[in-house]
């Protein structure tokens, strides 16, 4: 801060709203790591938000020579192992159901380097186009005549997004199934008889 000071005097009026300006930037950045969360929630929760997404081929290689070398090859129990390593967290369920189907790791046996580098380059393809789903609209016209129209989204948040952005999304996130416990009106016997009296409009006292 000390340098947007003018070197020749005290400071000017336009250096000291730079210096306020540039303190309350730094700030709001802290504050929005530490306490605020992600800075756009939308963007971090989107299905391509992924691992795989933010690290090369070439960085979780160097992760797979640390743990197999000189091997080129490694147990397909251990892809696990080897995301955590490379990433420095756990990969998500959701990636990792990827990983599963797209490598086959439900079977026992192992699995090659090429194998996985094949299988890490066809993840990003398919997870960049699930990311597309997320812009529903790119004119302001088409939203506008949809809304008005009452037409429904292409997409659902569960197609868009790993976690409900809104409460109401919350509800029926996940398939579960739904209990209706009923609560039907009990009467006892004499209530049952004063009922009848006064369908019969007869005064029950």
């Amino acid at each position: 801060l000390r340098s947007l000071r003018h070197p020749n005097g005290p400071p000017t009026p336009a250096h000291l709203e730079a210096e306020a300006k540039a303190f309350h930037n730094s700030f709001a950045k802290m504050q929005n790591i530490t306490a605020l969360g992600p800075k756009c929630p939308f963007t971090a929760n989107l299905l391509s938000a992924l691992g795989i997404m933010h690290f090369s081929n070439e960085e979780i290689r160097e992760t797979f020579d640390q743990m197999v070398a000189p091997e080129d090859i490694i147990s397909k129990t251990r892809v696990f192992e080897l995301l955590k390593a490379a990433y420095g967290f756990e990969p998500m369920p959701e990636e990792m159901g990827l990983f599963v189907s797209t490598l086959g790791l439900e079977e026992d046996g192992d699995i090659s380097w090429d194998e996985i580098q094949a299988g890490c380059d066809h993840i990003r393809e398919m997870v960049q186009g699930v990311g597309k789903n997320a812009a529903q609209y790119t004119s302001n016209g088409d939203m506008k005549d949809d809304l008005i129209k009452h037409r429904r989204m292409v997409k659902d948040p569960m197609d868009k997004y790993k976690a409900p952005m809104t409460e109401a999304q919350s509800i029926g996130w996940h398939e579960e199934e739904v209990f209706n416990e009923r609560f039907p009106k009990n009467s006892c016997a004499e209530t049952k008889y004063a009922d009848e009296m006064v369908k019969c409009r007869l005064d029950p006292f």
